[in-house]
């Protein structure tokens, strides 16, 4: 060990002791990680990539730090650093009388290579924070982001990790935009429209659905009256322009700042065109196999940014596609749907049983299930044969459920069979990759589930404590036996799975993280539109007058128009003395509705 390392830790254990210590228990240092020799002093290496001036270390993080300073208002204001490689450049910046300094760092190892490799105990001392390997959760304030080109080529998810995570934090404090959600006009992702739109309402977000399951039985009714193949294609087509120029004409007189299309949402590229060139930031949320479903292919381009319930191959291939920006962004619960219930002798009844699936009749369903018929089994949803077994199996001629409804099923089922759908392969696919709902919304309603196994369940949930897995017909059946027999082992996953299901897999989560992507590269996009809107300039005018501030800061919260007619909507006339504002407001609707407006020319 140097002789640096030791005075070092010291200086980091006044000031951070936590640090200190996790790093005082990491003897071992990665190869890829070294310390070389330059003119000016050691400098941190990692996989042959240096992470200082190779030769000229101290000169030339002297003249980053003068360029970096460059961008502040105050040498007071607070920066974070991203990277602390030799640790050169923050002293830099201490040295240009920058006060209030912090540092994030994505390895240990540089940290400790750093500290054998040269004297930074002075540099501890006048660093406000530093984070290792780890985001930090509070980054809030304006704090300027600095970063050294070097650093973010050798840690690039990092990087933006933590940008994500910074530009997150600033747009929740100061950023209020309005979104409008485009729903499907049917199928069992439905429901995730108004999830998505109450996740946005409670995180302070002006969120307006566009619900466009009414129109499904005109788009169905095509077919009826249409009877060649290739003609009914067109009309369907033509119906859903006309729905997508709908939607168009929804934000347009409305506007809005960002616009998030479900997955198979009536919208077409022109539509999509549209709203760009009216500033509006398109998202997709593709809560779809983006095997079963292709439409993407064309539409990717035309996304600023598209969200996918699946990561690779999928991500590769709508990048290629044309899509600007791909993430992963999994579906997830709204614990005020998906919550334990207490139900009625009569309702268990209705709607109890042993073992239940809520789901449609997809072809591996079909063929698993039709084993399982010998159970106290019972089948809801759309799309199922309605021969034998199914016509015992099947609930309620098969009909669609609304989520009040199918939650009741999940408190009143013994065993839930989550058997994820499959239209290219018999029984348990063993390569599926995606969650879907079900996964989340059985575990939030504290409902015991059997569910397959599924390449990124492990990553959401713990397989075998918070939820049970199976990979084959088999084990399924197996499980079925076994779990109907122990219900305090049914329990205990359950309690786990909620637990999990509550703390990192609800809307309210997803649509933060969706915001912080969108944050980290359209901020300024957003704050210049948001300076703009009619609504900060009506609400910046009425500081003066606060009672009428307050009640255009309601108005702005329901998302009403800034106009004089959405003050008016709130005063009920005939309840109550007027106040000397609302006889004020009514005073001026009076004027305008009486005004007559003369054409250019006349008298």
């Amino acid at each position: 060990m140097s002789d640096f390392f030791e005075p070092n830790l010291k200086a980091l254990a006044r000031r951070f002791p936590e640090i200190a210590r996790r790093l005082a228990f990491r003897d071992e240092v990665s190869s890829d990680v070294q310390s070389k020799v330059s003119s000016e002093g050691m400098i941190v290496v990692v996989r042959e990539q240096p992470l200082d001036h190779p030769s000229h270390p101290r000169q030339a993080a002297q003249q980053w730090a003068i360029r970096a300073c460059g961008s502040l208002q105050s040498r007071g204001d607070p920066v974070i650093v991203f990277g602390l490689g030799g640790g050169y450049h923050l002293e830099a910046l201490v040295g240009e009388g920058v006060t209030d300094l912090a540092v994030y760092e994505p390895s240990w190892d540089v940290l400790r290579v750093a500290m054998e490799s040269r004297d930074l105990s002075q540099l501890f001392d006048k660093l406000r924070a530093i984070w290792i390997d780890e985001i930090p959760t509070d980054l809030s304030g304006d704090r300027q982001l600095m970063t050294r080109s070097l650093s973010q080529t050798v840690f690039p998810e990092a990087w933006d990790e933590l940008r994500r995570g910074l530009f997150a934090a600033r747009g929740s404090e100061k950023l209020k935009p309005s979104v409008s959600i485009l729903g499907p006009l049917q199928g069992g992702t439905l429901p995730i429209l108004s999830y998505v739109q109450s996740a946005l309402v409670r995180l302070g977000i002006r969120a307006r659905p566009l619900n466009m399951s009414p129109w499904a039985a005109g788009y169905h009714q095509v077919g009826s009256l249409i009877g060649d193949k290739f003609r009914q294609q067109v009309a369907e087509r033509n119906y859903v322009d006309f729905l997508s120029s709908v939607a168009v004409e929804s934000v347009t007189h409305r506007p809005v700042d960002i616009f998030i299309c479900l997955a198979q949402a009536p919208i077409t590229i022109k539509a999509l065109q549209q709203l760009r060139s009216m500033g509006i930031i398109t998202v997709l949320w593709f809560v779809e196999d983006f095997r079963r479903f292709s439409y993407w292919q064309q539409f990717a381009p035309y996304f600023d940014f598209v969200f996918t319930i699946q990561k690779e191959p999928c991500i590769s291939a709508m990048r290629q596609a044309g899509a600007p920006q791909v993430h992963y962004l999994p579906v997830a619960c709204d614990p005020l749907v998906h919550a334990p219930m207490s139900l009625t002798p009569e309702e268990h009844r209705r709607w109890g049983s042993p073992v239940s699936f809520v789901g449609a009749g997809y072809h591996n369903r079909q063929q698993v299930f039709a084993s399982l018929s010998h159970l106290p089994f019972k089948i809801w949803g759309t799309e199922w044969p309605v021969s034998r077994p199914f016509n015992t199996l099947v609930q309620e001629e098969g009909r669609r459920l609304a989520p009040e409804e199918y939650t009741k099923i999940f408190n009143a089922t013994d065993i839930n069979i989550n058997l994820h759908s499959s239209s290219e392969r018999d029984g348990v696919d063993p390569f599926g990759d995606f969650v879907n709902p079900r996964t989340f919304e059985l575990a939030a309603a504290g409902a015991f589930q059997l569910v397959d196994q599924r390449t990124l369940l492990p990553e959401l949930f713990v397989p075998g404590e918070e939820l049970v897995t199976f990979n084959s017909v088999p084990e399924l059946k197996d499980q079925v036996a076994m779990y109907l027999s122990e219900p305090e082992k049914r329990l205990q996953s359950v309690r786990k799975g909620r637990e999990r299901a509550l703390n990192d897999h609800t809307y309210d989560t997803r649509m933060k993280q969706m915001l912080s992507v969108i944050y980290s590269t359209k901020y300024d996009h957003l704050a210049e539109r948001q300076k703009n809107h009619p609504w900060t300039k009506l609400l910046t005018a009425s500081k003066p007058f606060p009672e009428l501030m307050k009640r255009l800061e309601r108005g702005y919260g329901r998302g009403d128009d800034p106009s004089l007619d959405s003050l008016i909507a709130e005063i009920s006339v005939g309840k109550g003395k007027l106040d000397d504002l609302d006889q004020e407001l009514l005073f001026l609707h009076h004027v305008k509705q009486n005004m007559v407006l003369k054409k250019p020319g006349e008298g």
